[in-house]
């Protein structure tokens, strides 16, 4: 006579335990890897969400001229933290601004003895007219010490589309009078010459220099 007991047997209790095990280990495994990828996101500073790349870019080589008339290549992005702004001589409002803004960052990072492998560096972005000379006599004004890169338009063009900088001239009346339209954002550029980050205005001084100041501890990480 048949039995019409409900109770599982053993075998039943251990194939219901294993397939169990089967569904359950790859949702655990899927569960672990997103706690870990959690953590790994929550490590970055909340300050430096919009400023920290997802992955640093290292960048490619490129031969421009500084203000003494030496060439300037990716070798001399190479164990120093850049501080790069691209803009123009000719430049009414946005490029003096940044600058002045770039010497008080430099001052305040040289007070908090961060300046031994710093360098601010502005890249023209209308070689036209902005000559070795010039940007001489520019670099001169807001900080002699800082370094200005002028060359062929192909040649900084090569440096432009790695850092994603735009720059339109403006129509003008004049060919020598004209106004150009450009990122105003500050690139940072790391010891192992990838961009890092990027400093969006509007600028704040003591902003960048805290920020700095993350960025660089989660650098050593």
């Amino acid at each position: 006579m048949a039995s019409n007991d409900p109770t599982p047997s053993p075998f039943r209790y251990r194939w219901l335990i294993g397939a169990a095990l089967l569904v359950s280990l790859p949702i655990m495994a899927w569960t672990i890897n997103k706690a870990m990828e959690g953590d790994k996101a929550i490590s970055i500073p909340l300050p430096l969400l919009s400023t920290l790349r997802p992955e640093p870019l290292p960048l490619q080589d490129f031969s421009l001229t500084d203000q003494y008339g030496q060439p300037f290549t990716l070798d001399g992005l190479a164990g120093k933290w850049s501080f790069v702004f691209f803009g123009y001589t000719s430049c009414p409002d946005i490029c003096p601004t940044t600058l002045h803004q770039m010497t008080s960052i430099a001052d305040m990072l040289a007070k908090q003895k961060h300046g031994d492998n710093l360098q601010f560096i502005f890249v023209s972005v209308d070689p036209e007219r902005d000559s070795v000379e010039l940007m001489k006599d520019y670099m001169d004004y807001f900080d002699p010490s800082f370094i200005g890169l002028t060359g062929r338009q192909s040649d900084i063009d090569k440096l432009t589309q790695q850092l994603n900088i735009l720059a339109v001239r403006k129509p003008a009346e004049s060919s020598d009078n004209y106004q150009v339209n450009h990122t105003s954002s500050i690139m940072l550029i790391d010891p192992k010459r990838r961009w890092f980050a990027s400093f969006s205005p509007p600028i704040n001084d003591k902003r960048v220099v805290e920020q700095f100041g993350l960025l660089r501890d989660y650098y050593r990480e």
